[in-house]
């Protein structure tokens, strides 16, 4: 009987020491992983803020069939940035098409910006109209900065157009379904 109690005694210790050498293989090996080199390490700062976004009406277009040159939809949205830290803050504009039944560039979108704070950098005002591929996709509509640090909101100005170009097919049964977001950029840079 003494054999048993002894041998489960014995498991216990191990039990225990082997967890106890895990835990602090663990930790060593987590604060382990520390930037080295004193006075020549690089200096991370992160960039905080705020961004917020207004559309006349909401984020959506919604539209069926439209003749050839009409608009099958207009958004004006003004994206706002407070910047805390001296980093720049990125953010991207997108256009989710979640169903598109016009054919590959039947549809084109313009966008026109508006920097109405002169702080930062717009999405650029396009120059020619960019087609809109068939189908469900998202596209890019492209990238906007604010300058750090700011203590007031700042605006970017937006008006993007969907407009029905060439007739390419007078099938009536047309659909065109689509979101606007607006979020931070993924990469942040230095002013």
């Amino acid at each position: 009987m003494n054999s048993g109690k002894g041998n489960m005694i014995l498991l216990t210790i191990m039990s225990i020491a082997t967890l106890l050498v895990a835990v602090v293989g663990a930790t060593f090996a987590y604060f382990g992983a520390l930037i080295k080199g004193g006075d020549t390490s690089p200096t991370f700062e992160v960039t905080s803020g705020t961004l917020s976004t207004e559309y006349n009406g909401n984020a959506n277009i919604d539209a069926g069939f439209v003749n050839t040159g009409e608009v099958i939809g207009s958004k004006e949205i003004i994206v706002t940035g407070i910047v805390t830290g001296s980093n720049n803050f990125k953010y991207e504009l997108t256009l989710d098409i979640t169903n598109n039944t016009y054919a590959d560039g039947e549809l084109f979108y313009t966008i026109t910006s508006t920097n109405e704070s002169s702080n930062g950098q717009t999405i650029a005002t396009t120059t020619e109209p960019i087609a809109i591929p068939t189908g469900a996709n998202i596209i890019s509509i492209g990238n906007g900065v604010f300058a750090g640090p700011t203590t007031s909101g700042l605006k970017h100005n937006y008006t993007v157009n969907i407009v029905r170009n060439a007739s390419i097919d007078q099938n009536m049964d047309k659909a065109f379904n689509a979101k606007f977001y607006v979020a931070q950029s993924a990469s942040q840079s230095k002013k």
